[in-house]
């Protein structure tokens, strides 16, 4: 370097250092560096750059030059240490220079103005924070981000009585040890000390060893984004712990004065309980016999009106039926006419011939030749269907069958899915797996009510579209009907009440709770039994037990 430009550098007003970022050694630095440092220029050339910069952000980021992380800084504040010990506040920028593929870092530094004031100020806000500490109740400790001491108020070394030596050999080892041995949550505490850089804020309550109680909460210092300590505060909570204990034995032997006070009065409710109990199951066996006995009579009634009705339908059903009949006949013997006047048209006058062409042009009269046996047909059909359903109305309402008769359950089955075919065919695909059950004897009517209520059930616990299995089995004792559904079953806990009276799982309105308690008692009469199979989201099998010779 020449004479003249190290002349230039000297003179200038920024202190200027060019540092090696392999070692963080400075390589040069200018005269005003020296000037304002108090170093020689030799001094200067054997230090490294961590010895000048003391600030914390400033110790950060030369860490991460050593890690081979270079960044540039612009206009940051810093402080320089000098040799005689004073800081020396500063803003620095920091360039990175590329010299034949070597890296250097080039510092430029400004002295900023006003440090004295600064530091008056801190001085200021250090007395007025060292005040507040000292003035509050609680014992305050605050660490550094290498776990190191930086202060804490007279109350925190009263409440743990330091023994004065521990505290003049300013050891903080063995301060952080004594804390820990005094307390009997040894571990947490070493722990919680230990824990500088943690970002949660802790809260715990350990137990003195001289039987006092502290609470120690803890919570991270930040300098910008960066913690740079840790701050603990610790409350003797000993009297509000004593307090609470005694607060609460006095409310314990409270309760227990009221206990013994009470024991009649509770041997008597208890006794008056059990009679209400005993008196509400009397009342509701009373309702749910009244219940099904509505039940049964306004079923006997639907049967009835149902049997009325398919017998007023069965008569005008009966002469359409006959008539329909008639006027297929009829047309048919037309269209045979028409066929024989189709064949002498040949014979007739061309203008009459003409005439008839242009009538049957107007009439359609080939479209109309097919399409009214299809009409006849259809309307045969649609009223054979109709015959069926009244057929199945009357077989369903059975009202004068007071006394036990033989009787196919399949076929009662197949009526009654007739019945409540419009319940079940937007939601449910009916497979039937019938194995030709013989007759037994029983009240047919009442045991289609069972078979209704089984099926009305598996539909509704279908939510959108799924599928009921109707199966049907014998041996030489027994017969049985089964109602499988694939709907979202019933919960364990509900299997045991679903036979009771006015349960239902059911919407309020979409159902009683008398249809399956109805239903069991039936099939009771009838000397069988419901058996239940049902998993959750997966479907139900509710299977009717009969005795093949019930009539006995």
């Amino acid at each position: 370097m020449s004479d003249l430009t190290q002349l230039m550098l000297d003179n200038s007003l920024d202190l200027m250092l060019l540092v090696d970022p392999s070692s963080l050694h400075i390589v040069s630095a200018n005269a005003t560096v020296a000037t304002a440092l108090g170093y020689t220029a030799q001094q200067l050339s054997g230090m490294s750059i961590t010895d000048v910069e003391s600030a914390l952000q400033d110790v950060f980021y030369w860490e991460d030059v050593r890690a081979g992380q270079y960044a540039e800084v612009h206009n940051q504040e810093s402080q320089y240490l000098r040799s005689d010990g004073e800081l020396l506040t500063v803003n620095k920028s920091v360039h990175v220079l590329d010299q034949d593929g070597q890296k250097w870092l080039l510092v430029l530094a400004t002295q900023a103005q006003g440090v004295r004031e600064v530091q008056d100020a801190l001085a200021l806000t250090l007395s007025q924070l060292r005040a507040t500490l000292e003035s509050t109740g609680n014992g305050i400790l605050v660490l550094n981000w290498r776990g190191k001491v930086n202060g804490m108020n007279r109350r925190f070394g009263e409440m743990w009585e330091f023994p004065s030596d521990l505290l003049r050999a300013q050891d903080d080892a063995q301060v952080f040890e004594f804390m820990a041995g005094s307390v009997v949550e040894e571990d947490l505490l070493r722990t919680r000390l230990n824990a500088i850089v943690d970002p949660d804020e802790t809260e715990d309550t350990v137990r003195h060893k001289d039987g006092r109680v502290f609470e120690i909460g803890s919570r991270p210092q930040y300098l910008d984004q960066q913690i740079i300590g840790r701050v603990f505060s610790v409350q003797d909570i000993t009297q509000r712990t004593l307090d609470a204990q005694a607060l609460r034995e006095s409310r314990d032997r409270l309760e227990r004065r009221v206990l013994e006070r009470t024991a009649d009065l509770h041997t008597l409710n208890e006794t008056l309980n059990q009679e209400k109990e005993r008196l509400a199951q009397l009342v509701k066996e009373l309702e749910a016999a009244q219940a099904q006995l509505l039940q049964s009579e306004r079923m006997a009634s639907i049967g009835q009106l149902a049997a009325g009705v398919a017998h007023e339908i069965n008569n005008p059903v009966g002469f359409v039926n006959s008539n329909l009949g008639s006027l297929q006949t009829y047309v048919l013997h037309l269209l045979k006419l028409l066929v024989a006047y189709e064949k002498a048209k040949g014979t007739l006058p061309a203008t009459t011939a003409l005439e008839i062409e242009q009538l049957k042009k107007e009439i359609d009269f080939d479209f109309m030749r097919d399409d009214i046996t299809v009409l006849l047909n259809e309307s045969l059909d649609g009223l054979k269907r109709v015959t069926r359903i009244v057929q199945d109305l009357k077989n369903f309402s059975h009202v004068e069958d007071i006394e036990r008769q033989l009787a196919n359950l399949e076929d009662g089955l197949e009526s009654t899915l007739r019945v409540v075919w419009n319940e079940l065919k937007y939601k449910a695909e009916v497979v039937k797996e019938f194995a030709g059950v013989p007759p037994v004897m029983c009240f047919p009517f009442q045991l289609n009510q069972v078979f209704m209520n089984l099926l009305v059930n598996a539909a509704q616990s279908l939510a959108d579209k799924g599928k009921i299995t109707l199966r049907t089995g014998f041996d030489d004792s027994q017969v049985w009907i089964s109602v499988q559904d694939t709907g979202k079953g019933i919960a364990p806990e509900n299997l045991s009440r679903i036979f009771d009276p006015f349960f239902t799982t059911k919407p309020v309105g979409k159902g009683t709770g008398l249809g399956l308690s109805l239903s069991y008692d039936i099939v009771k009469k009838h000397g069988g039994y419901i058996d239940v199979k049902s998993v959750v989201e997966q479907g139900t099998t509710m299977t009717v037990f009969l005795p093949r010779n019930s009539g006995a």
